[in-house]
């Protein structure tokens, strides 16, 4: 019997490359529809997918190097338009993806400092944050799902299993 692990570093790119396929498909809406009011964790399509970028950048490009008391969340309206958001996002993957390739297979089990609102910080390890920013996201695009199909479009979802067929 053949026993593995999973990869954080893999379902974390899972997460990115998830990421983008909704930010394209959010792109192919009027901006309207963007930014209209839906009642979810956070106010409009635009909202829950900034929120997924500044999660990935807040732990990997920030709590994983130690440097959490650098970052600085982004407003969301300071983004009026899809390439706005597809600039920031490019810009917090590109560091995402260095710090990540850097990481050596000891580096995962280093333990960091991870900040959290309203409660006590914790230490865990890299792996463990990089397994959180993916699945943070993941369960936001679980969101990103059902508010699409309120409007009646069929998201562009890529199961776990599909992506490392591909």
């Amino acid at each position: 019997m053949v026993v593995s692990c999973m990869d954080s570093r893999k379902l974390f790119e899972y997460s990115q490359v998830l990421r983008n396929r909704y930010l394209e498909q959010i792109a192919s809406l009027p901006w309207a529809e963007a930014v209209e009011s839906r009642g979810a964790s956070f106010d409009c399509l635009r909202d829950i997918l900034l929120h997924t970028i500044d999660a990935e950048d807040r732990l990997v490009n920030y709590v994983i190097p130690g440097r959490t008391k650098d970052w600085v969340p982004r407003k969301s309206d300071e983004f009026q338009d899809i390439d706005s958001i597809r600039k920031r996002a490019r810009e917090v993957e590109s560091k995402a993806k260095a710090c990540v390739a850097n990481l050596k297979p000891e580096d995962l089990e280093k333990k960091v400092e991870l900040p959290r609102k309203d409660m006590p910080t914790i230490s865990v390890q890299v792996e463990d944050v990089l397994a959180h920013a993916a699945l943070e996201n993941i369960h936001h695009f679980g969101e990103l799902i059902a508010l699409l199909w309120q409007i009646d479009v069929e998201p562009s979802h890529m199961g776990w299993i599909g992506y490392l067929q591909r």
